[in-house]
C-alpha cells in the first residue's frame, strides 16, 4: 500500500510539470490584420464573359480551376450595382440544377459578389455556371460557360 504522502506528493509534481510557462502569443480577432483570409486572392481572375439577366449585366470571372468534388471560386462584378434584392444564387451543372447545390453568392463590395459553388462528382456533358437572379419583376436565370 502506497502512503498518502507519496500520493499527494506525486499530485503536487503532476500539477507543477503540467504548467510549464510558455510564452502566448494574443491571436488577432477575425477580421483584424494579421488573420488569414478566407481563399486565395482574387489577382489570376479569368474573365468568362458578360450576362444580362435579371436586369443587371454581370460580368463573370473564374478565380480557381473547377475540379469535380470540390468548390469552385467565382466573382461578379455588376455594372450597376448589386441588385436591391443582394440575392444572386449559382450552381454547376444542368438549367435544372438536378445532381447541383445551388449556393448563395455574397457582397464583396458595392459592385462585387462572391461565390464558392459546389462541383458535382460527376458532371453532366454541357455542364456551366448558372446564375439566378432575384429582382423585382421575379426570378431570371442565365449560365456561361467556365474553364476546367
Amino acid at each position: 500500500m502506497i502512503p498518502m504522502s507519496r500520493v499527494a506528493l506525486s499530485l503536487v509534481f503532476l500539477a507543477f510539470a503540467c504548467t510549464k510557462d510558455e510564452p502566448v502569443t494574443p491571436q488577432p480577432a477575425a477580421g483584424q490584420p494579421g488573420t488569414a483570409p478566407e481563399h486565395a486572392p482574387h489577382t489570376d481572375r479569368i474573365a468568362l464573359g458578360e450576362l444580362s439577366v435579371g436586369g443587371v449585366t454581370i460580368a463573370v470571372f473564374q478565380v480557381a480551376p473547377v475540379a469535380p468534388g470540390k468548390e469552385g471560386d467565382f466573382d461578379l462584378d455588376i455594372a450597376a450595382g448589386v441588385p436591391s434584392t443582394g440575392v444572386i444564387r449559382g450552381w454547376i451543372g444542368v438549367e435544372s440544377a438536378e445532381g447541383s447545390m445551388k449556393t448563395r453568392f455574397e457582397k464583396e463590395t458595392a459592385t462585387r459578389m462572391h461565390g464558392h459553388p459546389e462541383v458535382p462528382m460527376t458532371m453532366p456533358d454541357g455542364s456551366k455556371l448558372w446564375l439566378e437572379v432575384e429582382s423585382a419583376a421575379g426570378t431570371q436565370r442565365a449560365s456561361i460557360a467556365f474553364r476546367p
